[in-house]
């Protein structure tokens, strides 16, 4: 009795428990829920969902599609007859070592590597794939392919690893320190495991010589260590086994551009040197294009080849066949072997390719409408069968030489035959992206304009002929192309331009003009954006379309020059000039200047509010000025060559977060006064993430922007006092509406690509900056390091977007209609290199094509979250200004566009 008591009450306790939990848990969901509507109000979830979906159909457009599963291994080398060449493989991959560096001549006579060099060692470039990210470069070592970044890893495919493994008596080291590795083998019970392995593959990550320019001194040091560590550690193997059967590769995952960047497409960060030596190495060969001097009158040939061909060919050196997945050719001509040795690993690599053409083969014979629809004439089910039969035929004749010449025939026709399945819908998906921008197009076409007219009539909606027909023949299609076992991306992207062309439809008036004034929207459109596409590909006509812009604003000013005229003007001339010339500038990333530039920057910091005379408290002065001292002292570690320690970086989380959170929360509700409080503590933050003249450009820019908008000022207030005829504030009618909003468009995209180029992150490519968080992570955490890119590379905008929003009425209440804006001039942008870009070539030689395009579409993205940023940073503020009066359509027709009364203030404009 006593007992169902108790389970009694424990059955109701826990129920009450529950109950009050799931009530507590409903009420805070709804008011982070509501938080989040007051900060991303919908439309701009919806504008970041459809160009989200853009971004994965040019995604889907660029990148093939992922490796085919469940797919056979082939047979091993012994397995075959032939002894290995080497019994161990080891593999030192270096963080961001480009070519230039390792082959230049200061560098290779002093290496600590050169005497190998010259015994027995072969050195070449590998062709890295894009982007240059760890990541991606681990997948092409390992697997012999190149994938998609940041959304796969190497170890979810068949790898060498994974071969190693599977074979008998085969074993996997990984490290990340060479000390780690001596002390495995100083161990005798470890070394003698490794002893007693078939087959051993060492995989040494050294991850900490990047983080800095390769012209650094600081960067030259880690690197002569690690050469000095590298040699030690070879010396210790061969010691320790003492066999002559290990073989070693010497590699860099990415190379580093001169600002120490890596991600982008220039040749500094696809260019990676390979340096292989020991068993199975031919260290002459005869397809050399290349020579670097190694020592006094001695030179050596260098190679070429992709990235991806290490991997077939770490795996012949131990006689593994090549990962399932690859697609390379194995470089034959580089393992000293027997011709049968070469005969067996040219036709394993022939099998693995074959394997998977006659998987994608199989595969779209079983889709849906496949008679219907073209087919690759190169290779079939029965050519590849009879390949099989041919080879056995050979080798029974004693034909090995014809053997690997089949061989290496069969390869090149798998390679072909699998690039046309792999990009087997990529018409169609150009085509599909295309109309999806048309039609997003039209769509924001039809917003501006109902915005800028303020018009009240009645939308079509959903439920219409044309509305359903286009849904009906999207769901159809959609059916058709995942009954032929496409991807659910290439099914996805291939119906993205019907939902979005319904949306159009349903957008449209029921009566009445669909888009007021083409002709200017057509002006304003098309002229900044041929004006971005030319600027992306060179920074001297970006920096004379900065020069021109900001000087037809303040136009008026070159009629009434004052000092604060000159001193901006020569801002921003200045600022040009270092645009203009800075790829140029690599002498900037040196060790002496680099210091003193950062040093610089963070007097800079301080000495820009005390001499503009802002008001900040007590409190505010403190944490900013202590901040930039403790960030000097970590910054001095890091230049001495010691970590920083970690209640440094403790310290520099903490002020992240107050720095954030002490805005809306600790400031004053006076928009002026939170605007200079947003600009103290951002640049504060920048001037931590930041490395060289980065922050000094970022404050500079900053700087110019208040003071263009004072020589604007000035220059009205002058007018005025000369009678000039200036029209008073007043109602705003919907042609200037329409002009203000491109006008306030342009003018955020202007300085959003110029704090890019001017800081270095987005030079024609996407950068990494690694030295970014040298002063929150040390080097061996590099998870959060791409969040604190991005608020490096978004500070700058944001503190455009606050001035606007304490500054301009029009720019506080009329944000939607300049983001349309904006996405219009974005879209064409992408329209042009989505239809222009010989997308047949490949991948890696249209990457600064490919990469404009994605960064005119992201353009939108970031902005959207900048400006949520800055609706968090304002809350709680006063409203300085009133709103500004609207005319609706029907106003504008009984009285007309025009009137005495129909002016702006100078902030708004």
């Amino acid at each position: 009795m006593k007992l169902a008591l108790f389970q009694t009450f424990l059955w109701c306790f826990c129920s009450v428990l529950v109950n009050v939990s799931f009530l507590l848990y409903r009420r805070l969901t709804n008011r982070l829920v509501g938080k989040l509507k007051n900060l991303m109000e919908m439309w701009k979830a919806q504008v970041v969902l459809v160009h989200l979906l853009l971004t994965a159909c040019l995604l889907r457009i660029y990148y093939q599609p992922g490796p085919l599963d469940q797919l056979e291994p082939q047979k091993t080398l012994p397995e075959m007859g032939v002894t290995a060449a080497a019994d161990r493989l080891v593999v030192f991959l270096i963080e961001g070592l480009n070519a230039g560096t390792f082959f230049s001549p200061n560098l290779s006579r002093t290496s600590y590597m050169r005497d190998i060099i010259l015994r027995e060692g072969l050195v070449g470039i590998s062709k890295t794939s894009v982007p240059t990210l760890t990541r991606s470069a681990e997948v092409a070592l390992l697997a012999g392919f190149n994938e998609m970044p940041l959304l796969l890893s190497a170890e979810k495919f068949d790898s060498i690893f994974n071969r190693t493994l599977s074979s008998k008596g085969g074993t996997v080291l990984k490290i990340s320190d060479l000390a780690d590795l001596r002390v495995r083998l100083m161990n005798a019970a470890c070394l003698r495991k490794l002893q007693n392995s078939t087959r051993l593959v060492m995989f040494v990550h050294l991850e900490d010589v990047g983080g800095a320019s390769p012209i650094d001194t600081t960067y030259l040091k880690k690197l002569h260590n690690a050469q000095r560590n590298i040699r030690d550690a070879y010396e210790l193997i061969e010691s320790s086994f003492n066999d002559y059967r290990t073989a070693y590769l010497l590699t860099s995952a990415h190379g580093l551009s001169i600002l120490g960047s890596h991600g982008g497409g220039s040749d500094e960060e696809r260019d990676t040197p390979f340096f292989l030596w020991g068993a199975g190495i031919n260290h002459t060969t005869k397809n050399a294009s290349l020579s670097f001097e190694v020592a006094s009158n001695v030179t050596l040939q260098l190679h070429k080849l992709d990235q991806i061909q290490l991997a077939p060919l770490m795996s012949a050196l131990i006689g593994l066949p090549p990962p399932v997945n690859n697609l390379a050719n194995l470089p034959v001509g580089y393992v000293k072997v027997s011709r049968e040795y070469k005969r067996v690993a040219m036709h394993l690599n022939a099998l693995q390719l074959l394997a998977q053409a006659k998987a994608l083969i199989r595969r779209h014979e079983e889709g849906v409408l496949n008679n219907w629809l073209p087919t690759t004439k190169d290779l079939d089910l029965q050519r590849i069968a009879y390949y099989q039969n041919q080879m056995d035929r050979l080798i029974d004749m004693g034909l090995r030489n014809k053997a690997v010449q089949t061989s290496m025939l069969a390869i090149k026709v798998a390679q072909k035959s699998l690039k046309y399945y792999c990009g087997y819908y990529h018409i169609p998906l150009v085509v599909t992206t295309v109309l999806a921008l048309l039609g997003w197009q039209f769509f924001l076409l039809l917003k501006l304009s109902r915005n800028s007219w303020n018009c009240k009539d009645k939308r079509r909606g959903f439920l219409t002929w044309s509305t359903v027909a286009l849904g009906s023949l999207g769901l159809l299609l959609g059916e058709v192309v995942f009954l032929r076992w496409a991807s659910f991306w290439t099914v996805m992207c291939l119906t993205v331009p019907f939902v979005i062309w319904i949306l159009t439809l349903a957008e449209l008036p029921l009566k009445g003009g669909w888009i007021f004034e083409p002709l200017k929207h057509l002006r304003w459109i098309v002229g900044p954006a041929a004006g971005i596409i030319v600027a992306l590909h060179c920074s001297c006509p970006f920096s004379l379309f900065f020069i021109i812009c900001v000087n037809i604003y303040n136009k008026r000013a070159w009629f009434n020059i004052t000092a604060k005229f000159l001193a901006w003007l020569a801002l921003v001339c200045l600022l040009s000039g270092f645009l203009w010339s800075q790829r140029g500038m690599q002498i900037l990333m040196t060790t002496k200047y680099r210091v003193i530039l950062q040093v610089i920057s963070m007097l800079v910091v301080i000495l820009r509010p005390l001499l503009l005379g802002e008001n900040h408290t007590w409190k505010v002065w403190l944490s900013n000025a202590g901040i930039l001292v403790i960030g000097g002292i970590g910054i001095y570690f890091r230049e001495m060559g010691k970590p920083v320690p970690l209640y440094i970086m403790a310290v520099h989380w903490t002020y992240l977060i107050y720095a954030l959170v002490s805005i809306p929360y600790g400031g004053s509700s006076c928009p002026l006064s939170r605007l200079q409080m947003i600009r103290f503590n951002l640049l504060t933050v920048h001037a931590l993430l930041s490395d060289s003249y980065t922050s000094l450009f970022a404050q500079a820019l900053i700087i110019e922007y208040q003071m263009g908008i004072e020589v604007h000022e000035e220059s009205i207030i002058a007018d005025e006092d000369d009678n000039v005829e200036i029209r008073l504030e007043g109602p705003l009618y919907p042609p200037r509406h329409l002009e203000m909003s491109y006008r306030f468009a342009l003018s955020i995209l202007l300085y959003f690509y110029v704090s890019m180029f001017g800081t270095g992150h987005w030079l024609s490519s996407f950068t990494y900056l690694a030295n970014t968080a040298r002063l929150f992570l040390p080097d061996s955490c590099s998870v959060p390091m791409p969040y604190l890119v991005l608020i490096h590379l978004l500070i700058p905008s944001v503190i455009i977007l606050s001035s606007l929003q304490a500054l301009s009425a029009f720019g506080r209440q009329e944000m939607r209609s300049i983001f349309y804006s904006v996405m219009l001039i974005c879209n064409v942008v992408v329209l042009f290199f989505v239809v222009f870009v010989p997308h047949h070539l490949n991948w890696p030689s249209v990457h600064p094509s490919v990469i404009t395009a994605l960064l005119a579409e992201l353009t939108v993205v970031l902005l959207l979250a900048c400006d949520t940023a800055v609706a968090f940073f304002f809350r709680g503020t006063m409203n300085i200004r009133p709103p500004i009066p609207r005319r609706s359509f029907e106003e504008t027709q009984l009285k007309g566009p025009t009137g005495n009364t129909a002016t702006f203030t100078t902030s708004q404009v």
